[in-house]
């Protein structure tokens, strides 16, 4: 073990202590928690696109997922100023979630410090335990300080944001209740009464030197505009944006672009040096019970033919969830209606126009009480799939290799 490991598990010890020292004779004078538990079955109904039957037995792979998910939340107050937050997490997933479709509801951000254990070794069953959330705000006259395991979230993008590089979203998720949270130390100081400056040092991974970040964005308030500006550096590279919001006449507009430095050497074979990401959206309430939200976006480090696809999906930020898209040109389209006050259809849309392929996600969602719901739908995709040639499958779009999947959930807060 080198030495860099042994002081990567000395981390949370060594920040206890710094707590300890820092909040002296400190008891929590309010404590509150609560909970939820969560059950999600998949089914696939078609292979995975390169998907191979195991030559053993000759059978086929198991097309269902089972995810049950235990989530406490904890908040131990104290005094007025300092605040504890805690969310041990309980997954059971059938089979591994890197052979399934769990990613749908829940995430495998990688972090730095060692919250997380996996109780079992198998490809068949996962059992994994985590803090989600560990740590220590501290409220100060000028600053406010987070320490530890926080959700961080920067712009204003909805399905493919451009400036959140904290463990965003994917575009195909179907529980948003909570953003997966980084290992960071988050500085705030107003500016104003709606402004502020954001000061964050995290690292996005397992690695120091690979996914260090060091980063700011500042927000101003202007009357019926907000508007940020973003820069740092994220894992290896260097990151520059900026972003608007406003509301006009009942309608949301917002937009985002980045610019980035790639300090990755394999975007260099890419040709991705230096690439600009944007997005653009309005949300619009257009009657009492119906609600629409667009989005347009521009991903200046996709591929620039669906032919290379299978060459984007190994890039490292794909694979760490940064970037959520293999082509350049999307347009995202959800509408929500409320045909019931306990009960709501969605209808969603992901539109890919450099393939052509759509990915078209219909749910429905019921209250069964105040404190549980189930959610029932499918992710459709809609497109060419793969294409034989004498160097193996080519994709021909990027949705169109998506298997369709049913999904259903039961959630039960507490």
């Amino acid at each position: 073990m080198t030495l860099f490991t042994r002081s990567k598990y000395l981390w949370v010890p060594l920040l206890l202590l710094a707590l300890e020292g820092a909040i002296p004779r400190l008891q929590a004078q309010e404590f509150d928690w609560g909970g939820s538990f969560r059950v999600y079955p998949f089914l696939r109904l078609e292979k995975l696109a390169l998907e191979e039957e195991p030559e053993e037995t000759g059978s086929p792979s198991r097309r269902d997922t089972e995810l049950l998910i235990l989530r406490l939340t904890g908040n131990a107050f104290f005094g007025q100023h300092v605040r504890l937050e805690i969310h041990p997490l309980l997954e059971f997933v059938s089979p591994s979630r890197l052979l399934g479709p769990s990613g749908l509801a829940t995430s495998t951000t990688p972090t730095f410090l060692p919250l997380e254990h996996v109780f079992t070794d198998s490809p068949d069953v996962e059992l994994i335990g985590s803090f989600d959330r560990l740590n220590l705000k501290i409220d100060l006259n000028q600053v406010r300080i987070v320490i530890g395991r926080q959700a961080v979230t920067w712009g204003v993008g909805y399905f493919w944001p451009s400036l959140d590089l904290f463990a965003p979203f994917s575009p195909r998720r179907v529980d948003r209740d909570y953003k997966p949270g980084i290992d960071a130390i988050r500085a705030t100081i107003p500016l104003g009464a709606f402004s502020e400056v954001e000061v964050i040092g995290a690292i996005l991974g397992p690695s120091l030197s690979r996914d260090g970040t060091l980063a700011a964005l500042t927000r101003f308030n202007l009357g019926p505009l907000d508007w940020g500006l973003m820069g740092g550096r994220f894992h290896r590279d260097t990151v520059a944006g900026s972003f608007l919001t406003a509301d006009a006449w009942g309608t949301g507009l917002r937009a985002e672009v980045s610019w980035t430095q790639s300090g990755d050497p394999e975007d260099r074979v890419r040709d991705r040096r230096t690439f600009w990401r944007a997005a653009a959206g309005v949300d619009r309430q257009l009657t009492p019970t119906f609600l629409v939200t667009a989005e347009f976006s521009f991903n200046g480090y996709g591929a620039s033919q669906a032919s290379d696809y299978l060459d984007w999906i190994t890039a490292d930020r794909v694979l760490r969830g940064e970037i959520n898209a293999l082509g350049r040109f999307y347009t995202g389209v959800s509408g929500v209606w409320r045909f019931h006050p306990l009960g709501t259809i969605t209808h969603t849309l992901l539109i890919n126009f450099q393939d052509p392929s759509t990915l078209w996600v219909p749910s429905f969602q019921w209250s069964t009480s105040n404190n549980s719901d189930v959610l029932a739908g499918a992710q459709i995709g809609i497109g060419k799939g793969l294409q034989s040639s004498g160097m193996g499958p080519v994709p021909q779009s990027e949705y169109g290799l998506v298997p369709n999947t049913l999904f259903a959930a039961i959630r039960v807060y507490f």
